[in-house]
């Protein structure tokens, strides 16, 4: 396909400078990203723009490898317009991944209006991607478009900050701590309550259990965990979340269950949705021999999640 120019009527006219990528999570190596695209743009005059997908690539191209999400696509919203930044968040279909890296070039310039992009150090886009830099310059050439690679966020310590790594820290090891100091912010899930066993309340600590609001969302590793609970009136209060399959009162195979024992908060929550944001892991799940040890543990767990 042969590029032609042309501005789209929502564009504004100077047109766009834009970057594109899965953005999951919108970590802090993103958010370096997108301080140099606010800065070219207003070195350029040109009004940055974010192109990313509601769903991962990898879902339509290899399935069995897609991997859990950091952020679902109402959560990766929010982030971009905290971050000060328009993004459009479109499906990856068939299509899409049929589409070569010209044709992209070419939506992207008669759909946005995109004069400028930003191309990220470790980005490839188009079925056909080539892997050289100078050759997504040369098509994107063709089309009006001029690339510039972006340089990948030095830390200082030697820590490569990607989704993948922060999915590793979240999933693999519970460490909430280091994965919200990639992240920038700390990792949240969010669910809508439903009805459980009420065993949390025989034993004098009710949980709320969370079905989580997207399948595709990581789950943090088993465990124990000091959490901030944001309840459907925007008050927040802290938690103590146990994630796993509650050996001491369920059955071993049972189904993994998320329950966040809310602290200061009396009420029915039931089909309201409720956000955790974790703080810390305290500890693994284990099997205590007489529920009196678990009262016990559960009373030094919120002593803990309340002091964080």
């Amino acid at each position: 396909m042969t590029c032609q120019t042309r501005h789209n009527a929502a564009t504004p006219c100077c047109g766009s400078i834009a970057a594109v990528g899965m953005f999951d999570g919108l970590h802090t190596g993103h958010i370096h990203l997108l301080n140099s695209l606010k800065a070219k743009g207003e070195e350029h005059g040109l009004h940055p723009v974010v192109i990313t997908f509601s769903n991962h690539p990898l879902e339509i191209i290899s399935p069995e490898k897609a991997p859990r999400l950091l952020s679902t696509p109402e959560e990766k919203a929010a982030l971009f317009h905290a971050a000060g930044m328009e993004a459009h968040i479109i499906p990856f279909d068939y299509t899409l991944r049929m589409t070569s890296a010209t044709d992209f070039l070419h939506m992207l310039s008669q759909r946005y209006g995109v004069r400028e992009m930003l191309l990220g150090f470790n980005n490839r886009f188009g079925h056909d991607a080539p892997h050289d830099f100078d050759d997504y310059r040369r098509l994107a050439s063709k089309c009006g478009i001029t690339v510039t690679q972006a340089t990948e966020l030095n830390r200082g310590d030697g820590t490569h900050v990607s989704s993948s790594v922060i999915r590793g820290l979240v999933g693999d090891k519970g460490d909430m701590t280091a994965a919200a100091e990639l992240l920038g912010h700390p990792y949240e899930l969010s669910g809508t309550v439903i009805s459980g066993k009420q065993l949390g309340r025989t034993i004098g600590f009710p949980t709320a259990n969370l079905l989580p609001s997207d399948s595709r969302k990581l789950i943090p590793k088993t465990g124990v965990y000091a959490a901030t609970a944001t309840i459907p009136n925007g008050e927040q209060h802290p938690a103590v979340v146990n994630i796993g399959h509650r050996p001491t009162v369920d059955n071993p195979g049972s189904t993994i269950s998320i329950e966040a024992h809310i602290l200061g908060f009396t009420g029915n929550l039931y089909g309201h949705t409720v956000t955790l944001q974790f703080r810390r892991r305290l500890r693994d799940e284990r099997r205590f021999p007489t529920l009196d040890a678990l009262r016990t543990q559960i009373a030094a767990d919120i002593q803990a999640a309340t002091a964080i």
